[in-house]
């Protein structure tokens, strides 16, 4: 007979890897398509493979040049007509040439002219969409770890071939079955300063009162799901029109994080005039990002397919609803909170829904300790040590993070920069830094849980308390980054809350799988993502973020354990 505590382990198990796996196959991206009769990344790779052939920035004249003119005879193949912006140096007070050491010399003048590329797809109404990217390449080193040079295949030639391969498939659009219109822009001097897509914004009519939503294409990296990233302000709205996307990969955390630190795009300058909208970009290894790495041979030609597949619905969506051709539209009161929970499954809530949720959730989790501490399933003391200790796991977890981080950096020689550290094969200090804090947490609940019968449930109450905690505090103070709490001890609070209320053995099993598998459907994918994204140097976050999911998975893992011991069945000597 199969004994319940080995049936117990294998379902506990199963939910685990069941949940690992399908977060996993979140950062999964879609087959290059070869199908001209929708978006291809497969004709998209055609056209990189001219433009990324050399390095093309600003100050490699010759080649700059030739990237100009193949996109715009491109476009004009395409039966589009093609305006340019142009803008002589001399006319500029744009600061910084190529100093001798590669780097910028922010003293003195540009010593470039400044030439954008601009196509309009006419709809009913002159209210528009702006697609913008640059077409140049990084020619000079500015971060610790930089060596210019670069080809430009990722950065930012995904971002050109997916707005070519858009016009391409809206280059024959009727005007009269379009109700917005599709402004195209390929953008110059990115890399030097934002200065093609800062002109737009103050010179351009169109863009200053026709343009109320704005996609930017970006990438940092060759290869890897194409992240939404960044938002507009009070981005409700944008976030009800971005949820057309087919496989959309976004999280309200980066894009709340990204407003408070000081990196910049094309897209800044279009958000300093009001505008909204979203920006995209890969995230991967950082060693492939502003050197001759980043060249066609290192790219994965499903990044493009990605970004395709998300911005072609957003457009179909855009140009065929009348409702979009208000200028206003896209004003609102507040942001959005949204995160991926399964691949192609986007979770999305208003902050005031958020606040109302925290305030439920605070409810649900009080009733539950009010109950158990009745039922003297809880003791206050000890309760009280299991907050201390969460507490304490949390920094601790932090400070193993930063000392990784830290010794890798005097290791390979580089400055230790939080969001920009680069290392030759960074998952080994990420995978270390994560199996320290796993390997510690699940030691201590071994050990400690043995202790007493009520250990476990008591150490739930305190990883559920300071997770609700954080999540009341964020959900007021940087709401979109609010979920990586809430959502943890919620379903860990309802956990205690049947717990409370039942002694039956599946509704606990259910309640616990259920806070274990939506806990690791977050931040699997998540917390991989955001070490992609702040590099080997961030790993303080991360740690701290697996921390905090930690301290609600461990306990309830040893509570279906204990579950046995509550439903045991009878086994004959026999069995």
């Amino acid at each position: 007979m199969f004994r319940p505590r080995y049936l117990s382990l294998t379902i506990t198990s199963v939910v685990l890897a069941i949940a690992v796996i399908l977060g996993c196959c979140v950062l999964v991206t879609p087959g290059a398509s070869s199908n001209l009769d929708g978006f291809s990344a497969q004709n998209a790779l055609s056209h990189l493979k001219v433009i990324a052939s050399e390095p093309h920035s600003v100050f490699d004249a010759e080649a700059h040049e030739k990237v100009r003119l193949y996109i715009k005879q491109t476009l004009t193949d395409m039966g589009l007509t093609v305006e340019e912006h142009n803008w002589n140096k001399e006319d500029l007070d744009f600061k910084g040439d190529l100093a001798e050491d590669g780097t910028l010399d922010k003293t003195k003048p540009i010593p470039y002219d400044v030439k954008n590329l601009w196509v309009t797809i006419p709809g009913k109404s002159e209210t528009g969409v702006l697609l913008m990217a640059h077409y140049d390449s990084r020619g000079h080193a500015a971060r610790d770890g930089e060596e210019g040079g670069s080809y430009g295949a990722a950065d930012d030639g995904f971002g050109v071939v997916t707005l070519l391969e858009i016009a391409r498939l809206y280059a024959d659009a009727d005007p009269d079955k379009l109700e917005t219109s599709i402004y195209i822009c390929f953008t110059d001097a990115e890399e030097t300063g934002m200065f093609g897509a800062t002109l737009e914004s103050m010179q351009n009519d169109i863009v200053k009162n026709k343009v109320n939503f704005v996609v930017n294409v970006e990438a940092r990296g060759v290869r890897g799901p194409a992240y939404m990233f960044e938002t507009s302000k009070n981005n409700g709205k944008v976030i009800d029109l971005y949820a057309k996307a087919d496989l959309p990969m976004t999280y309200s955390v980066a894009t709340a994080v990204y407003s408070v630190m000081t990196n910049f795009t094309d897209f800044t300058p279009m958000l300093e005039i009001g505008k909204a909208g979203i920006n995209f970009s890969t995230l991967d290894n950082i060693n492939y990002y502003h050197v001759p790495a980043d060249n066609v041979s290192n790219i994965n030609v499903n990044s493009i397919q990605h970004y395709g597949s998300q911005i072609i619905p957003v457009l179909n969506e855009y140009t065929s609803n009348a409702a979009y051709a208000d200028i206003n539209y896209f004003k609102d009161t507040q942001d959005a909170v949204f995160f991926n929970i399964l691949p192609g499954v986007l979770v999305r809530y208003s902050e005031t829904l958020a606040k109302v949720l925290v305030f439920v959730g605070i409810a649900i989790y009080a009733t539950a300790v009010v109950l158990l501490a009745k039922q003297g399933r809880l003791n206050g003391k000890r309760v009280a040590v299991a907050l201390a200790i969460v507490l304490a796991t949390v920094i601790g977890a932090a400070v193993a993070g930063f000392a990784v981080s830290y010794l890798t950096a005097l290791a390979v020689g580089h400055k230790w920069n939080l969001t920009n550290l680069r290392v030759t094969a960074s998952g080994i200090p990420f995978a270390l830094s994560l199996a320290i804090v796993l390997g510690l947490a699940l030691w201590f609940c071994l050990k400690k849980f043995k202790k007493h019968n009520n250990s476990a449930t008591e150490y739930l109450v305190a990883g559920a308390g300071w997770n609700m905690l954080f999540a009341t505090v964020t959900v007021f103070a940087l709401s979109g980054t609010s979920f990586l709490f809430f959502w943890p001890a919620f379903f860990a609070s309802v956990a205690l809350l049947v717990k409370a209320l039942t002694a039956n053995a599946v509704a606990g099993h259910i309640v616990y799988s259920v806070t274990n598998a939506f806990t690791l459907l977050i931040f699997v994918p998540l917390i991989y993502s955001l070490f992609i994204a702040v590099t080997t140097g961030g790993l303080l976050a991360l740690t701290l973020l697996l921390a905090f999911a930690l301290s609600v998975v461990l306990p309830s893992v040893f509570l279906q354990k204990d579950i046995n011991t509550v439903c045991e069945i009878p086994v004959s000597q026999n069995s």
